[in-house]
């Protein structure tokens, strides 16, 4: 039951943390006359976090329930799964990674450090036999090209260029 409670904290853990993000962009500048500022795009990004959370919380809640109903009606003896065991190593090599890329991001530029970073965060955090290797590596650079496109001639927003 352990796991399905830390949904739910970690449901929490996302909408606060996107309250948090939402109201600072409340204080962004707007520096030109068009309807889309520069707090457009973090807005949407801090409301979907936050509608992803509501669903991880109402799942989370759900599987309690469900887990409580299940323990009351059946006190049989439960076998421990070994993909239930917790670790916490892919989240300290996240944390770990996000900050290597905020640190070579202005040095590299955009387009090699986030594609660099894609495919790394999507090894860490898949498991071992299920790693897709080129598929990995196509959608870190289409989606790192398509940004940098959308950001540079759509929203006319400089990324960082780096040395190349």
């Amino acid at each position: 039951m352990v796991p399905k409670i830390r949904d739910v904290q970690s449901g929490i853990f996302l909408l606060v943390v996107s309250v948090i993000m939402f109201s600072a962009t409340l204080s962004f500048k707007k520096l030109t006359s068009t309807a889309v500022g520069p707090a457009f795009m973090p807005q949407i990004i801090a409301g979907l976090i936050a509608l992803m959370a509501i669903a991880i919380i109402i799942q989370g809640i759900r599987s309690v329930k469900a887990e409580r109903e299940k323990e009351s009606s059946a006190d049989a003896v439960v076998e421990k799964d070994p993909k239930d065991e917790v670790t916490y190593r892919p989240v300290i090599l996240s944390f770990i990674l996000m900050a290597v890329y905020v640190v070579v991001l202005p040095f590299v530029g955009f387009l090699i450090t986030t594609a660099v970073y894609m495919f790394t965060q999507m090894m860490i955090l898949s498991d071992k036999p299920e790693r897709r290797w080129l598929l990995f590596a196509v959608v870190s650079v289409v989606s790192s090209a398509t940004i940098y496109y959308v950001f540079r001639n759509v929203f006319y927003v400089m990324l960082p260029n780096g040395f190349l």
